[in-house]
């Protein structure tokens, strides 16, 4: 999720299908730490904000896992990403 193009900010996971974008940024604001949830409320207000899939999973536990694989990935490259993942 980001704000404009090449710009990546958050890595996540949701079982809500891409389109329901509104659901997704009520999710996010609703349950994410208080940084992430800000920024996602911002973003969403300014309509700013860009939903997309890296990767799709089988599973719930398999999307947190490969969330974490490219938060970890795109940090190495030097992003500055953040997630709620643990």
């Amino acid at each position: 999720m980001g704000m404009g193009a090449d710009h990546l900010h958050y890595i996540g996971c949701t079982e809500r299908a891409l389109g329901d974008q509104a659901g997704i940024v009520s999710d996010l604001t609703n349950s994410s730490r208080g940084d992430i949830a800000q920024w996602v409320r911002q973003a969403g207000d300014s309509g700013a904000i860009s939903i997309f899939e890296i990767e799709s999973a089988p599973s719930l536990e398999n999307a947190r896992e490969s969330a974490q694989f490219w938060c970890q990935y795109y940090k190495l490259l030097g992003a500055r990403v953040v997630s709620d993942l643990s």
